[in-house]
């Protein structure tokens, strides 16, 4: 198996933004000065760039965009708002007395790549469900089976909480 350039490159640039956030985190813990509590701030960031890079690595490997132009533009057009308004809001904290936009924007950055994630991991499940690729089990045909090889399919005759019809009587069953 061969690994993408693009890929080892957003693994390196996401571990560099992990771990400036966790230095930003461990600089910044003692609270005594601005800059520390700044440092402690904005230390997500690195974080949610991190989550990024991943998104756009996935997001440009897959095409996306061309699978379903609609869908991919109806997500990714107000996740991209959203992470756009929300460092529009702490450049806006951060370059005037305005502190308490710095939250509401990192919420909303935190918002945009929440939605872009959540688009990729649907993505990605709605890939596994439809690969033709056998998982788990194997359709085999009755005929080339010999008989009693097929363990998953046996008679429900002799089992003890089966009714006269054969149906399981639930109220006879324990629960564990």
């Amino acid at each position: 198996m061969r690994t993408r350039p693009s890929l080892i490159a957003a693994v390196a640039l996401a571990l560099v933004l992990v771990g400036l956030g966790f230095w930003m985190v461990v600089a910044g813990w003692p609270q005594q000065t601005p800059t520390q509590n700044t440092l402690l701030d904005l230390a997500q960031l690195p974080m949610a760039g991190a989550v990024l890079v991943g998104i756009v690595e996935m997001t440009w490997t897959r095409r996306l965009w061309l699978r379903s132009p609609k869908v991919f533009a109806s997500v990714f057009g107000p996740a991209g708002f959203a992470l756009l308004l929300g460092i529009v809001l702490v450049v806006v904290a951060y370059g005037t007395s305005l502190k308490a936009y710095s939250g509401t924007g990192q919420l909303f950055i935190w918002v945009g790549v929440g939605l872009a994630f959540v688009y990729l991991a649907v993505d990605s499940l709605r890939r596994e469900v439809t690969d033709p690729r056998t998982l788990l089990f194997e359709e085999v045909d009755d005929e080339d089976t010999p008989q009693g090889a097929n363990h998953l399919v046996g008679s429900w005759d002799d089992d003890e909480d089966a009714d006269a019809e054969g149906q399981l009587d639930v109220r006879d069953t324990e629960t564990h």
